[in-house]
């Protein structure tokens, strides 16, 4: 089934790190997991740390979610990468052999988080620059090894990873904190790119809120996981309020239960369709013992008797606010307090910039830099990450990190390619699978480790698909990606329920309606890929939702 050419798929467009998603997928369908991991690899350095923490901004994009769930995409994504060959890989005899000559160039990065290490591989390993990584703690990987606990990211994938980038033009310095720029140029680097994340946790400016027993969820999240690297692991007491709805109060609540708490109440002031947390994370929590109080707003936290009284109010919610949310009000005569043996404040976090650095800000505290080359105010001087999105997730912070070694590669004379070819000559992978599965087929659900059993131990609660499981995953992609294929009669796809909706008086009209509206652009193989893909409503699936 020869392709006539590509589109971008509406998964690749929502991934901001542009991973081409359709042919990973197809060759895990095929089986080929290394081949898979190593289309993965040819985007970003870290697929499977991605594949057990990314938010997957790719799978509400899925055209499969018109009959049913959307494609498990990132957990096909780990399961390739747990079954790449290693030192033996598809992808590792290229990357050994495409490494970059030295070009006499040094960059000095200060965080080793996800944008700092994905900059340092490219521009390191790719563009053969010397790369120095500055970082504050003991061991390298920023909130990737202090903010994510272990039951969701286990230490040795972050090591295994971070050590591949280590291999490359990159010395990694721990325990060294930057604290002056112009000290890092006078070194002899040519530029610098910032990548320290945000740091610093917003207060919740009521009285209190620096009482014993009271923590900042970031400090709260670091040193439970130093003490468990160290063998010195926290112990909390029977109760527990954690303050806030986001990512980082759901990983709260659940390291909480693991470290010897007995009642876990989340206090969130909106309802539950506003909570900012991913709905699974949320889940997860309840799953495991979590209590959360909506409508309800800390007003006060005071000691009593060892223990800690948290005074609350009812709210409801009112207009909007500038976040696009309800603004959440105060109800009359809402008072109410509970009584815990500690208190987390999860209600974000912002960056801290030194003020001698002299780099212009956003309102927020973030670095000002631009949108295309996060270039800073500063000559010479880049940002990218939390550090200039605020909090923002892991695939996020990589596609901050390839245009940051992008940018820099230009300022220090290069043409800023950053682009690997690891994965084979595209092959039979690229072709619809002839047993891609019709609607009718939900997603295959991962094993996940008993909910009365998670909080008994830091063990992953994500088991991981079986090759079998990923396989017939996979051939629930219907391809979106395949813009013509010959030797596919309509009736095929009908018969399946499929639809497709390039056949037909459909192909020529979207291609005459892309020819006026969209831009092309060629891929690593010289294969056409149209952005923005334009679907007339009626040549979407016939089952669409409402």
């Amino acid at each position: 089934m020869p392709i006539l050419q590509r589109q971008v798929a509406p998964c690749v467009e929502g991934c901001p790190a542009g991973i081409d998603i359709p042919r990973y997928i197809g060759y895990v369908a095929l089986g080929k997991f290394a081949e898979a991991a190593a289309v993965v690899r040819e985007r970003i350095p870290f697929p499977s740390v991605c594949g057990h923490i990314c938010y997957r901004p790719c799978e509400p994009n899925c055209r499969r979610a018109f009959w049913e769930s959307p494609v498990a995409i990132n957990a096909l994504k780990r399961a390739a990468a747990e079954r790449d060959d290693g030192d033996q890989g598809v992808w590792r005899r290229k990357w050994t052999d495409a490494m970059a000559r030295a070009t006499g160039k040094r960059v000095a990065i200060v965080g080793s988080g996800p944008a700092g290490l994905t900059a340092a591989y490219y521009l390191g390993k790719v563009r053969g620059h010397e790369v120095t990584v500055f970082e504050a703690a003991g061991k390298p990987g920023g909130q990737l090894r202090l903010g994510s606990p272990a039951n969701r990211l286990p230490r040795e994938v972050i090591d295994r990873e971070i050590s591949v980038i280590a291999e490359t033009r990159v010395a990694i310095h721990c325990k060294r904190r930057a604290t002056s720029l112009e000290a890092i140029f006078s070194e002899g680097h040519d530029a610098i790119f910032l990548s320290m994340g945000t740091q610093k946790p917003q207060k919740l400016g009521i009285p209190g809120e620096d009482s014993p027993g009271v923590w900042e969820a970031v400090r709260f999240l670091q040193e439970m996981n130093l003490g468990l690297e160290s063998g010195k692991e926290l112990r909390l007491g029977e109760r527990v309020a954690v303050i806030g709805g986001g990512n980082v109060a759901m990983d709260c609540a659940r390291t909480a239960l693991r470290l010897g708490a007995k009642q876990v109440t989340i206090v969130y002031r909106r309802t539950r369709g506003e909570m900012p947390t991913h709905e699974f994370d949320l889940r997860s929590a309840e799953a495991e013992g979590a209590e959360i109080r909506f409508l309800a707003a800390p007003l006060r936290i005071e000691p009593k008797n060892g223990r800690l009284e948290l005074q609350l109010i009812r709210t409801r919610l009112g207009e909007l606010d500038a976040s696009g949310r309800r603004q959440p009000e105060p109800v009359a005569g809402g008072e109410e307090s509970i009584l815990v043996d500690q208190v987390m404040v999860a209600i974000g976090q912002i960056s801290d910039v030194p003020a001698s650095w002299h780099l212009e800000l956003n309102g927020d505290g973030t670095i000002k830099a631009n949108s295309e080359t996060l270039a800073t105010s500063r000559p010479g001087v880049f940002a990218g990450g939390d550090v200039v999105l605020g909090p923002a997730n892991i695939i996020q912070a990589m596609a901050h990190g390839r245009r940051a070694a992008q940018a820099i590669d230009r300022c220090l004379g290069g043409d800023g390619d950053i682009e690997e070819i690891l994965a084979p000559a595209p092959g039979e992978e690229m072709a619809l699978h002839p047993q891609t599965k019709p609607n009718g087929f939900d997603c295959v659900l991962m094993e996940e480790a008993a909910a009365d059993r998670r909080t008994a131990s830091f063990d992953i609660v994500e088991k991981g698909y079986t090759r079998e499981q990923a396989q017939e995953e996979a051939l629930r992609c219907v391809r979106c990606d395949l813009w013509g294929v010959k030797g596919i009669p309509e009736v095929w796809w009908k018969n399946r329920g499929l639809q497709p909706y390039w056949i037909g008086e459909g192909l020529d009209r979207m291609s005459r309606e892309r020819d006026q509206t969209r831009t092309t652009v060629t891929g690593p193989y010289s294969v056409k890929y149209h952005h923005a893909p334009y679907i007339p409503a009626e040549y979407q699936p016939a089952h669409g939702k409402e």
